[in-house]
């Protein structure tokens, strides 16, 4: 990499950051959530798991490893909700970021954790039915 790829990349990441921070602020000045992505994001790391769960009041956090054929026929269903859901779908990769799984009790695979205001509120374990996984978030964004 040349200092220019790296002053290119340096740029890009401040203009993400200052479009997120733009999108935090509604016309009242009042902070408001980020809008909610249409498509799983993959964590990259820890902290970008941290920032997820700041910006936004609903997250689904999918922790899955490529070996696993559960996580497989789950992740397609995944990508349709994350169209419609006022929840953040984050997929964190179990076999890059195990700290992550570790630190929430991961234990089986695919396990998906509803965070409500950066805080875990519900765990389901396993492969999910589409319905129940709407049913979850549509509890926890009325409640």
């Amino acid at each position: 990499m040349t200092d220019g790829d790296e002053t290119d990349d340096i740029a890009e990441i401040r203009e993400r950051k200052l479009e997120a921070l733009r999108a935090q602020i509604d016309g009242d000045g009042q902070s408001a959530d980020v809008a909610v992505p249409d498509e799983p994001v993959s964590v990259d790391d820890p902290d970008h798991l941290s920032e997820l769960l700041e910006d936004h009041s609903l997250v689904v956090v999918d922790f899955y490893a490529d070996w696993c054929g559960p996580c497989q026929m789950l992740a397609p269903m995944l990508e349709r909700v994350a169209g419609d859901v006022p929840a953040v779908i984050a997929k964190v990769d179990t076999e890059a970021l195990p700290t992550l799984a570790q630190q929430y009790g991961v234990r089986g695979l695919p396990t998906l954790i509803l965070f409500e205001d950066g805080e875990p509120a519900e765990q389901l374990v396993g492969m999910q039915e589409e319905s129940r996984l709407r049913q979850v978030i549509d509890r926890h964004a009325s409640a």
